[in-house]
């Protein structure tokens, strides 16, 4: 696969960029996607628009603009946009049609599970990755967006990793008296990477639980988005508890990222949906200072340049997706040339 600018796959992923509720109508919203300044903005009939971050006309961020009714007026001229991102009129020259060419540059845009997506360029696919969103009677809580000083593959890795639990997460994920990860099972397609009978010991798996054995499934269904499954142990009469976790990222630029995590609760929790939002952020917050001291910040996918162990079968696995797809974003594939041309 082709990874020059106009077939990079990261310009055709899906990728988030703000949470729904941060995207009013009354304010544009700037944000930077792998390099590239965006706006986010709602039109009055609700709709979200994602576009480039530049007036045609001379360059000045829309983002500074104003929404008037279904349109986007520049700060700069007035030129005022349609959520088709065509001018339709220009101030200056009131009588005059805009040619199709005085046009921002509008991205496809997609809402799911609470957040905007947007795609560089022309998506490769339907938007279609936690079905678990929907389940009816569960909880979903949202956390959301976390910017952390490294790569969105460094990210995945360390969702898919249960060997750290005991020293990053003790008390809640792990501890020093089960540190052993057993063999599990691992699956690669080009569809993706998943992992099962992924069992730990947790003295706090769940919110208000105490110690129990856990059981995990993990999934890769894309290059810098992954979900998780967990489960209590079995017991007579009891409801188990479950929690699906997608974590979906949006590269800053190659070692900064933006991490949103939706958890959906399955099971007879009596925590709060606070004590749930906690739970989570904690966890996040205990990884990120780690992730943040790897060394390089990018992927490294050449062989031999990490020492993998029995543990990583699902990382490893993930390596070799990214490899075999022609992912190179955020990993040490490609990175001279992409220096170069920045």
């Amino acid at each position: 696969m082709s990874t020059t600018p106009d077939h990079d796959p990261l310009r055709h992923e899906w990728l988030p960029v703000a949470n729904a509720s941060d995207i009013c109508v009354q304010q544009p919203l700037a944000f930077t996607l792998a390099g590239e300044k965006l706006v986010a903005w709602r039109d009055t009939a609700g709709q979200a628009h994602v576009w480039r971050d530049r007036c045609p006309h001379r360059g000045a961020a829309l983002s500074l603009g104003q929404v008037v009714g279904d349109t986007l007026v520049c700060p700069y001229h007035g030129w005022v946009f349609g959520g088709d991102g065509r001018c339709q009129r220009m101030p200056a020259h009131p009588g005059f049609e805009p040619p199709a060419k005085a046009a921002a540059r509008a991205l496809a845009v997609r809402e799911r599970y609470g957040i905007v997506w947007a795609c560089l360029d022309d998506p490769a696919r339907e938007l279609a990755l936690f079905p678990e969103y929907d389940l009816p009677d569960a909880r979903c809580i949202h956390l959301a967006p976390l910017e952390v000083r490294t790569s969105a593959p460094r990210l995945v890795e360390n969702f898919l990793d249960m060997a750290h639990f005991a020293f990053v997460h003790g008390g809640i994920l792990g501890d020093l008296a089960h540190t052993e990860v057993r063999g599990y099972a691992v699956e690669s397609s080009p569809q993706g990477v998943i992992a099962r009978d992924c069992f730990a010991w947790q003295p706090a798996g769940f919110p208000g639980q105490e110690g129990d054995e856990v059981e995990y499934v993990y999934e890769v269904r894309r290059p810098i988005v992954a979900m998780l499954t967990k489960r209590t142990a079995p017991r007579p009469g009891a409801v188990p508890e479950v929690l699906h976790l997608l974590l979906a990222l949006a590269p800053v630029d190659e070692c900064r990222t933006r991490a949103w995590l939706v958890s959906v609760f399955d099971g007879n929790t009596s925590a709060s949906d606070q004590a749930l939002h906690d739970f989570n952020a904690e966890i996040f917050q205990q990884d990120v200072p780690i992730v943040e001291s790897q060394s390089p910040r990018w992927l490294p996918l050449e062989p031999g340049a990490e020492l993998p162990q029995a543990a990583d079968r699902m990382s490893i696995a993930y390596r070799r997706w990214l490899v075999q797809g022609g992912w190179s974003y955020g990993t040490s594939l490609g990175r001279a040339a992409r220096q170069a041309a920045a």
